[in-house]
């Protein structure tokens, strides 16, 4: 950096996080945080206006912009912005859109403590990556999964029936889940059977669990 201070921008369409985010920052002198917003298209207009070094971002907003679609729009506007992702969220599928795709500089869940926060930040800043151990964890299984399914084309259903099936549901209630009937759930579990080479619901679950088809 070519000054002491690395100045941060921090959206998230909940205000308590924004406010708790600042406490947790606010006795290091290092960090200044120069805009807040609680939605992606009030983000955009201020960091349009100033210069940030880090941009903290939720992924997913209930309204207009998602904070993926924010970061594929400022890697290509902004590109000398960095970005941490900050998520509830840990699904693989999720993870690996951010990292490969909207291409963020770091990814850590909301639960991180205070020190992964710091840090974070300052490897980000300094030109680094930092993704926490959860999260490389997810994005590593699932690529996995994706070299997998590639070889045996489950569907996105089939992979939905799939997890159901590992909590012991039953055809009706896996309809209720998916809101589909007990006849198409069975077609399903017939060419899941069918593409998995295995011959019921317990071999089908050793087979899920030794290749982690699901993380």
């Amino acid at each position: 950096m070519q000054h002491a201070v690395i100045h941060l921008a921090i959206l998230d369409d909940h205000q308590i996080v924004i406010d708790g985010l600042k406490l947790l920052l606010q006795d290091h002198s290092k960090f200044e945080i120069i805009a807040e917003a609680n939605s992606a298209e009030e983000m955009l207009q201020q960091l349009r206006q100033i210069k940030v070094d880090v941009l903290l971002t939720d992924i997913t907003m209930p309204h207009g912009i998602s904070g993926y679609d924010l970061s594929l729009l400022l890697k290509e506007e902004i590109p000398q912005l960095k970005i941490l992702a900050l998520s509830m969220s840990e699904e693989g599928g999720m993870i690996t859109k951010m990292i490969e795709q909207a291409q963020v500089d770091g990814y850590i869940p909301k639960a991180a403590g205070q020190k992964e926060l710091l840090t974070a930040i300052e490897k980000i800043a300094a030109g680094e990556k930092y993704f926490a151990k959860d999260i490389l964890l997810q994005y590593e299984l699932y690529k996995a999964i994706r070299s997998e399914n590639k070889i045996m084309n489950l569907t996105a259903r089939e992979l939905e029936i799939i997890k159901c099936i590992l909590k012991h549901y039953s055809n009706k209630q896996i309809a209720d889940e998916l809101f589909i009937s007990e006849r198409t759930v069975e077609t399903h579990r017939k060419n899941i059977y069918r593409k998995t080479e295995t011959k019921g619901e317990a071999s089908l679950i050793r087979f899920v669990t030794d290749h982690k088809i699901i993380s």
